[in-house]
C-alpha cells in the first residue's frame, strides 16, 4: 500500500510537470505559474535522482549527550572583506572594519573559544566527535588580499585557524605590486602558500561567482547552470583546489546543484542562512552567520538562533 502511494505521488508530479512544461512561455502564463512549473519539475527530478551514496542527509543528534561535555551547537562565522575603519562602508555588510575584526578576535580569545577546522566540523555534524563547548568556525569568502594582509597576522597571534573559500579565477601567480587598502585585490599563490599555517583553502567556484537570468524572469547564481558548474568544478580542481568543502556563491543553491557537487566529491557546503550548526544537520546545507562592523559577537554567540 505504501509503495502504491509513493508511486502515485511520483506519477502525479510527473503528470503535472508534463502539463506545465507544455504551457506557453513566461510572458504568456505569468511569473507565478512559471515558478510553480519549475518547482514541480525540480520535485520530479529529486524523486528520480537521489543523492549519490554518502552521508549527506544528516543522521540525528548523536554528537552531544547533554552532559555538558561538548558543544550543543557551533557558530560558523562568515567574513568577506576587511578594511581599516576609514575605508569601511556602513551600507555594505560584506565589509568589516579592521578594528572591529581585531576586537572580535580578541573577544573570542579572551572567552576561550576554540576555532575548529572544517574536517572537525564535518565529524561533529556526523556525530563522530565532540567539540569544546565554546567552538566557532571562521570562514572567509572570495579570497581577498586584505584577508592575508590584515586577518592572517591577527589570527596567527591568537593561535586561531580559519577557512578561505577562493574564487579560483582570481588567484594570481604573484601579488600585483604593493597592497593598496582602497583597491580590490585577491590573494596570490605565494600568499596562499605562506598563510597555510593559519588558513585552509576551499572552493567558492573557479569563475561562477556572478548572477544570470535562469527562468521566469528570476536572477540566480550562475552555479545553477549544471553543465557550467560541472566544467567549473573541473577547472577548480585543475589549479589544486580539490577539496570536499564548498561555499555557495551568494548563498544560492538548489537540489540539482547539491547533487552535482555531491557527485563530484563534495561532502559539506555552506549557505548564507543565519543559524548555528548542530549534530545531525544536513552537511550540504550548513548555516553561517555574517559578521560585519556592527555585529555584537557576544550577543550573536549567546543568542537564541535556531
Amino acid at each position: 500500500m505504501k509503495r502504491k502511494i509513493i508511486f502515485s505521488a511520483v506519477a502525479l508530479v510527473f503528470l503535472s510537470a508534463i502539463i506545465l512544461a507544455a504551457l506557453p512561455s513566461t510572458h504568456g502564463i505569468g511569473q507565478k505559474v512559471c515558478l510553480a512549473a519549475n518547482l514541480v519539475k525540480n520535485k520530479a527530478y529529486a524523486f528520480t535522482h537521489p543523492l549519490p551514496k554518502g552521508d549527506f542527509s544528516g543522521n540525528g543528534n548523536q554528537g552531544y549527550t547533554g552532559d555538558g561535555a561538548g558543544a550543543e551547537r557551533v557558530a560558523v562565522l562568515m567574513y568577506h572583506y576587511i578594511a581599516p575603519k576609514e575605508y569601511d562602508d556602513p551600507n555594505n555588510n560584506s565589509i568589516i572594519a579592521l578594528e572591529a575584526f581585531e576586537q572580535g578576535m580578541d573577544y573570542l580569545y579572551r572567552e576561550g573559544y576554540y576555532t575548529a577546522s572544517l574536517s572537525e566540523l564535518e565529524d561533529y555534524v556526523h556525530g563522530k566527535i565532540r567539540l569544546p563547548e565554546k567552538t566557532v568556525v571562521l570562514t572567509f569568502d572570495d579570497g581577498y588580499e586584505n584577508v592575508y594582509v590584515y586577518a592572517y597576522p591577527i589570527l596567527k597571534k591568537y593561535g586561531f585557524r580559519a577557512a578561505v573559500f577562493l574564487i579560483g579565477n582570481y588567484v594570481r601567480e604573484e601579488a600585483d605590486g604593493e597592497f593598496q587598502p582602497d583597491q580590490m585585490s585577491f590573494m596570490s599563490k605565494e600568499q596562499i602558500q605562506a598563510a597555510g599555517d593559519v588558513f585552509e583553502f576551499h572552493s567558492h567556484t573557479f569563475n561562477l561567482h556572478y548572477k544570470k537570468e535562469e527562468h521566469c524572469g528570476k536572477v540566480y547564481a550562475a552555479t545553477r547552470d549544471i553543465p557550467m558548474l560541472k566544467e567549473d568544478i573541473a577547472r577548480m580542481k585543475s589549479i589544486g583546489i580539490d577539496t570536499p568543502y564548498f561555499a555557495y556563491p551568494f548563498g544560492d543553491f538548489n537540489y540539482r546543484m547539491v547533487r552535482q557537487l555531491a557527485g563530484e566529491g563534495y561532502r559539506m557546503a555552506f549557505t548564507t542562512i543565519p543559524g548555528f550548526v548542530k549534530p545531525g544537520d544536513r552537511p550540504m546545507y550548513l548555516k553561517r552567520f555574517n559578521v560585519s562592523s556592527d555585529t555584537d559577537l557576544h550577543a550573536l554567540l549567546n543568542g537564541s538562533w535556531g
